[in-house]
């Protein structure tokens, strides 16, 4: 968004993504993440403060292990995507996520 300040590096490479809401199962493709959570395209996002289960690959094959963790929709907008930002993550799911970033 516009004049938004980040403090963590992101990246803008696409991965898919599967997450669970309410026992329901959804497909989607994330378009950028950080340590702190990442954006879904998908012309269907979820309410405000709805809470997920997800799990994606990150890009460019460097692990077959997913990242797999609990998230909150933090902001959305209407057939374009949602932004969610982590409620739980593992340790070992954070340092991958952070070793990536850091060499982009």
């Amino acid at each position: 968004m516009a004049g938004e300040k980040r403090d963590s590096p992101r990246d803008m490479s696409f991965t898919e993504v599967s997450y669970e809401h309410e026992g329901l199962r959804f497909e989607g493709r994330i378009s950028d993440f950080s340590v702190g959570g990442f954006y879904i395209d998908t012309i269907n996002p979820l309410s405000v403060g709805s809470l997920i289960t997800f799990r994606f690959n990150l890009p460019g094959g460097g692990t077959e292990v997913p990242i797999a963790g609990e998230g909150r929709v933090a902001w959305q907008r209407p057939f374009q995507g949602m932004g969610i930002c982590f409620t739980w993550l593992s340790d070992e799911d954070r340092n991958q996520l952070i070793r990536f970033l850091s060499h982009k």
